[in-house]
């Protein structure tokens, strides 16, 4: 009878040794998912920089050279001869000027890196497929680009915009809108690109909980 007792008993857990292993399945769980949220917050950290870089330098170019990069009609003569002018008129409005913003702005030393101004690599106003050889990528493989136009929703009115490319993960935008903005992916300076509004939102909100990790927004001034 006793070697019975003593065999359940090798046989099974006791209640205490199995809040040890959940208490240890739970910590190891939190660290994976604290380890996940420091690291989010450093891309968001760094994509914020890159995005204020930009805009920073496209203000200090207009302020030397009092045209927009990509637009800057004399570029070729007075910043490089490799440039691709502009047509002047304050609008990034064909692909030779959404290509030639980051070329000008890297060859007038307001940008790092080196980028060839093909016009083939960038496409149409909405398009927000580049090479790596004419815009600079985005932490997520994805390309940031200028454009002439209204891709945030709820923009009526065209205007030059920074978008962050897409590949970029729904969550990430929530938090750089906080940063950036108000929070709110329809509302405000920072909002969804029309073409993920409804992969990426839900109810004017960015939708978190979806985990969408292919989403696109737009900066304005």
């Amino acid at each position: 009878m006793s070697k019975c007792r003593r065999y359940r008993r090798a046989a099974g857990f006791t209640l205490v040794e199995i809040a040890i292993v959940l208490l240890i399945i739970g910590l190891i769980l939190g660290g994976v998912f604290k380890g996940q949220a420091l690291i989010d917050s450093a891309r968001v950290r760094a994509i914020h920089t890159e995005l204020t870089g930009f805009q920073t330098a496209w203000l200090s170019f207009a302020d030397r050279y009092r045209a927009a990069p990509g637009d800057f009609a004399r570029a070729d003569v007075q910043i490089d001869s490799a440039a691709t002018p502009g047509n002047g008129n304050g609008r990034l409005d064909s692909s030779s000027e959404r290509a030639g913003v980051w070329q000008q702005l890297a060859l007038a030393g307001f940008i790092s890196g080196s980028y060839d101004g093909s016009a083939a690599n960038i496409g149409s106003a909405g398009d927000l497929e580049c090479a790596s050889t004419t815009c600079p990528k985005n932490p997520f493989n994805g390309f940031y680009t200028f454009a002439h136009g209204t891709q945030g929703v709820g923009f009526t009115t065209a205007a030059n915009e920074l978008s962050t490319g897409n590949q970029m993960p729904v969550n990430i935008l929530s938090q750089l809108d906080v940063r950036l903005d108000d929070g709110v992916a329809t509302t405000g300076r920072f909002r969804v690109h029309r073409d993920y509004e409804n992969a990426c939102t839900r109810q004017g909100n960015w939708d978190a909980s979806s985990v969408n990790a292919n989403c696109a927004a737009v900066l304005r001034d």
